[in-house]
């Protein structure tokens, strides 16, 4: 299955930027975040962006919506010939619910759909709604933390795709001071989405997160593959401003 068909399948969740795994923090009571991140995707050939905006509210203290909205640019090699699509991807509408918090222990779910508003036909997006559901677990060992999910989703139906697709991944930050924030190591897996393939596609990520000034951040990340199932590597950059009472 070639890399610019598996980036138009339903995704699980999309974390702080440039993580992957979801922590437990909610923004507050009428409080904003806008996330907008990038990420450049090689594996061999192919080749692909996404811009991945992703804006969030505070409904209350514990409880958070949000919308994710994605745009493409993909060049894919098919059969043997190059196929190039760029546009609008499908959107993530989800709500993120903090519901347990104990000394340095706290757990949070964040579930929603995926609607299809990028064009299948040009392999932008799934075609037809999915939906999708995590728990994440946050345990805070100041100045480091521990970020560890389990997600799902339910993937559209298609003869060549699995219908339930799991994750799994943990990630450790290390707050080095009130302007730097260091992502470790961060490791996870995903079922293979093609029906086909026996190995769950397993990646590695490396980052940072520097607090520009209150409320506005700027981060950079890299991955690689811990197996052939995954995509070589990929290069993420972002941008976050948080705004609100």
């Amino acid at each position: 299955m070639g890399l610019l068909l598996v980036l138009a399948l339903p995704t699980a969740l999309h974390a702080a930027h440039p993580l992957i795994s979801e922590d437990t923090a909610t923004q507050g009571l009428g409080k904003f975040e806008l996330e907008i991140g990038n990420a450049w995707t090689r594996d061999g050939s192919d080749r692909s962006f996404e811009l991945g905006p992703q804006f969030s509210y505070g409904v209350l203290p514990q409880l958070d919506a949000i919308l994710r909205p994605t745009w493409l640019d993909q060049r894919s090699t098919i059969a043997g010939g190059t196929v190039h699509a760029r546009g609008a991807g499908d959107t993530a509408a989800d709500m993120k619910w903090r519901f347990f918090e104990r000394d340095k222990l706290s757990l949070a779910v964040r579930a929603g759909i995926n609607a299809p508003t990028g064009d299948a036909d040009r392999g932008l997006g799934s075609g037809k709604p999915t939906y999708h559901g995590l728990l994440a677990a946050s345990i805070d060992l100041a100045p480091f933390a521990l970020h560890v999910n389990i997600g799902y989703t339910r993937n559209r139906a298609d003869p060549m795709e699995r219908r339930d697709l799991y994750h799994a991944s943990a990630a450790a930050v290390w707050t080095l001071d009130a302007s730097w924030r260091m992502l470790l190591l961060e490791l996870a897996a995903d079922t293979n989405v093609d029906n086909t393939a026996s190995v769950r596609p397993a990646v590695a990520r490396v980052g940072a997160i520097y607090t520009v000034k209150k409320g506005f951040d700027i981060d950079i990340g890299y991955q690689t593959r811990l197996n052939r199932a995954a995509a070589s590597e990929v290069l993420l950059v972002g941008v976050t401003a948080r705004w609100g009472p």
